[in-house]
């Protein structure tokens, strides 16, 4: 039976943190926090819940603690920046008549 793909809402701080670690190794927790300007608390209860979904695994070293990813299959989910509706402006470019030279004097 084949794992179904972990879900992951677009814009997320799950997002940024999983991009970041399909793309660097060895990540560290204190560089997670560096490089995503993230609360270390913030950090740790992600990385728990991370932890209890079988996402990741932490191993703890003496001075360090390295971040493992144990899965890759994420399915991004939700509106993508090139999907949002664009709001059509008022207004535009000001017509003016055609027998119009500038500043009539008298």
């Amino acid at each position: 039976m084949r794992a179904m793909p972990v879900e992951v809402l677009h814009g997320s701080l799950e997002e940024r943190v999983l991009k970041y670690l399909l793309e660097a190794y060895p990540v560290t927790v204190e560089d997670l926090e560096r490089e995503l300007k993230v609360n270390r608390d913030r950090l740790d209860r992600l990385m728990k819940s991370f932890l209890q979904r079988g996402i990741v695994e932490l191993e703890p070293l003496p001075d360090r603690t390295y971040i493992r990813l144990l899965r890759s299959d994420f399915h991004f989910t939700g509106i993508q920046p090139t999907q949002r509706r664009r709001y059509k402006q008022s207004g535009g470019k000001k017509q003016t008549g055609k027998d119009y030279e500038g500043p009539m004097y008298a």
